[in-house]
């Protein structure tokens, strides 16, 4: 999709504020045991270092990762769907792996129980990261991309 480097910076960068703000909300409630309209506010307030840090991460090093991986699996002349499937599960893979240590952080420290702590936050994470960046945030960013850069054809 993206063919530049602005391209790939702009769709990293909302791809990225999606993930970012949704699992902050997610780990929110988890944390408070509470869902408010209030809730949505303080997300989006407490968002920003875990945003700036998950977009750098994801343009300099999740992204390259997951096409190494994911070309492990499937290959260029395959449907695109399963493509950007792949891609996008292994992005999930690393992301979540980062996050995990910021969450880890937040949540915990990093106390004698750092890899028991990591392994749950890990999978936490991950079971609601990988449907949501399939499901809405990959298609809704791809659209939001599309709508900005169209293409003429020919």
């Amino acid at each position: 999709m993206p063919r530049t480097r602005g391209e790939s910076i702009f769709f990293t960068a909302i791809t990225a504020w999606m993930m970012v703000y949704c699992m902050t909300l997610y780990n929110t409630v988890l944390a408070t045991g509470n869902f408010t309209n209030q809730t949505f506010l303080t997300a989006l307030r407490g968002m920003w270092i875990e945003y700036v840090i998950i977009f750098l991460l994801a343009y300099f090093v999740s992204g390259h990762m997951a096409k190494f991986f994911a070309f492990r699996i499937v290959q260029p002349g395959d449907r695109p769907i399963f493509i950007i499937f792949a891609i996008q599960t292994f992005t999930v893979v690393w992301q979540v792996a980062f996050a995990s240590i910021i969450g880890l952080y937040h949540r915990y420290g990093f106390t004698a129980n750092v890899i028991p702590d990591y392994i749950m936050t890990y999978c936490r994470n991950f079971v609601m990261a990988l449907p949501l960046q399939l499901l809405i945030v990959g298609p809704f960013a791809r659209l939001i991309f599309r709508s900005i850069f169209i293409r003429e054809k020919g």
